[in-house]
């Protein structure tokens, strides 16, 4: 009876060892070399916006079609561009320096641009501003950065393309002397 026993109990486990064993293998998938999984499909431009956006790596910006996009505060300035500025880690005098480039910026997309005497003063408050950023920082790329987040758009890129242009742009204008920071 010990014999037929430790039969039973010997087969128990080479039937439960098999299933486990045969579990295994048709749990874990084999791979073909000749025909390796497809990758995982690649996010959207889109998406791999909202994800840096989301993670705080990129700022969250309007882009809309409006050119002016939205300015709760009317300083002349986009709320997403303010809110970029606000958040560099610079004296409040270099954040107020890049405000106003970015206020000159935010006018090339309303300034009439058949309007010479309106074009003429948005060229001297740019090359102001531009003296200004100068005077407060060793490189520009701060303000080559509010650039581009202004003109995050294709309709606010076509038009400040119109504007630089422009013939009357930049048609008797040079960059100033003295403080030019407001």
């Amino acid at each position: 009876m010990k014999q037929q026993q430790k039969k039973t109990l010997k087969n128990a486990i080479c039937l439960t060892l098999a299933c486990g064993l045969l579990t295994l293998l048709t749990a874990c998938p084999v791979e073909d070399p000749k025909n390796p999984p497809p990758p995982p499909p690649t996010p959207t431009l889109v998406g791999q916006i909202k994800t840096l956006e989301d993670s705080g790596a990129y700022p969250k910006l309007d882009r809309s079609t409006d050119l002016k996009g939205p300015d709760q505060n009317l300083n002349g300035v986009r709320d997403d561009v303010e809110a970029w500025i606000n958040a560099q880690p610079i004296t409040d005098i270099q954040k107020k320096a890049l405000m106003q480039k970015a206020e000159v910026y935010q006018k090339t997309l309303s300034v009439d641009l058949t309007n010479k005497a309106a074009v003429i003063a948005l060229d001297n408050e740019s090359m102001a501003s531009t003296s200004c950023v100068g005077d407060l920082f060793a490189r520009y790329d701060l303000m080559d950065k509010v650039k581009a987040i202004t003109f995050n758009t294709k309709e606010r890129t076509m038009r400040y393309i119109q504007y630089n242009q422009s013939p009357l742009h930049a048609a008797s204008t040079r960059m100033p002397e003295g403080n030019t920071c407001k």
